[in-house]
Parts: structure tokens; C-alpha cells; sequence
């Protein structure tokens, strides 16, 4: 298959809306590819190339870097360029770094790689909002939540940050806890009193925030 380019003219512009009218904000089946990972934005300079991707991990203008992120799972192989680069696979990818988070943020995570793990209620942290935030390293959407949540985090004292890797459909995580959920990612909002206040399914970031109030008034 001839690798597809970042900048294809009018059939990229093309492929470009034909994604966007399926949704994009949120990944309803896990992709053939690989990992999303900050490898693409490690650089200090995250100033973009002729490629749309900074231009200072960009792996078509460094062909040398393509070994890191290759052993990294960082690779589409269907578009030959890093998956963390790939503007046909995810073409609302943004190159912003996370935000740091603070050293005492209340963040864990419950299941790495797909691992079952039981009823949320028993991880509830009493007295703060607890979000728990299924993810796969393949949902470009997810990092949405992660970015958007660890500013929060920078902020706030009041909220914990529960992560679990669903890395596909098919793991025990996802088989027990994600069974009629047609997409990532898919958030759970707990309260201070540490009753279920609302789960979200894909990118909505209105609705993570209006949870996370009620929330905190409970």
C-alpha cells in the first residue's frame, strides 16, 4: 500500500471530513495501530514542520528517530509515521504536552493492561470527587480527558484520578465493566459522599465538568 501523506491536497482534506462526520470525539473500536504516546511532544520546540507535527520529532524529516518510537508501539503502520503523528487516524490530534501534575495529585492507576478489577465503589476516596477514566493507549479522545483533567488536578484538591487501560474490547476490564458502552473515553464521576453521580461515554467535556460539581456538592 503506498504510504499515505499528512498533506494530500483535496483527498486528504477529503478523508479529513469524512472522519469528522463519524465523530471524533470518541473511539468506538480499537485500532490496528499503535500507542499514542508523548514521544511526539518530548521536544521543547513543538514548532510545527511542512508535515503539520513538530518539527523536532517529526520522523519524515528524522528518519533516525523512527527505531525510539517504533520500540516505544508508538508506529501506524498502515500510514508509516508515528501513531502520536498521524493526522489520517486522528486528525484532531493537538501537539500541547500534558500538564504537569502537582507531586501530591491523587492519581492512580487501577488496571494497566486490560486486568479486571472490582466494583468502583471499593476505590472511592472518601471525601473528594473520584473520577475514573477507562482509556486505551490507541483512543486519541482520551488524552482529551487526561489534558483536561490534570489541569483540574493542578487546581484542586478535592478530586482523585482513577485510570484503567481497557486496551480493547475484549479484556476482562472491558468484558465487566464496559459491557453496553459503545465508545471511549468512558468516565465515571463519583461524589464526596461516594455515590455514583454520572457516567460518560466519549469526549464531552461539558458534561465531565457539570459531574464534577455535583459532585463536589454532595
Amino acid at each position: 500500500m503506498k504510504p499515505a501523506g499528512i498533506l494530500g491536497g483535496e483527498n486528504f482534506v477529503a478523508k479529513v471530513a469524512s472522519l469528522l462526520l463519524l465523530g471524533l470525539t470518541a473511539c468506538t473500536t480499537p485500532s490496528p495501530h499503535g500507542r499514542v504516546t508523548p514521544l511526539t511532544t518530548s521536544a521543547e520546540d513543538l514548532s510545527l514542520c511542512a508535515h503539520q507535527v513538530p518539527a523536532a520529532t517529526c520522523t519524515r524529516c528524522h528518519p533516525e528517530k523512527i527505531p525510539e518510537f517504533k520500540a516505544a508501539g508508538d508506529w501506524c503502520a498502515e500510514h508509516e509515521v508515528p501513531e502520536s503523528q498521524c493526522l489520517i487516524c486522528h486528525p484532531d490530534l493537538n501537539f500541547e504536552p500534558l500538564p504537569a501534575l502537582p507531586p501530591d495529585a491523587d492519581v492512580g492507576r487501577l488496571s494497566e493492561a486490560g486486568e479486571d478489577v472490582e466494583a468502583l465503589e471499593t476505590f472511592v476516596v472518601p471525601g473528594k470527587v473520584t473520577i475514573f477514566d477507562f482509556y486505551a493507549d490507541w483512543c486519541g479522545p482520551c488524552r482529551k480527558i487526561d489534558a483536561h483533567v490534570f489541569g483540574l488536578l493542578k487546581e484542586r484538591k478535592d478530586l482523585a484520578l482513577r485510570k484503567l487501560n481497557v486496551v480493547s474490547w475484549e479484556t476482562p476490564l472491558a468484558k465487566h465493566h464496559l459491557a453496553g458502552v459503545e465508545s471511549l473515553p468512558y468516565v465515571v464521576i463519583y461524589g464526596r459522599n461516594g455515590q455514583r453521580v454520572k457516567a460518560i461515554s466519549g469526549l464531552d467535556l461539558s458534561a465531565l465538568d457539570a459531574a464534577i460539581a455535583e459532585g463536589s456538592q454532595q
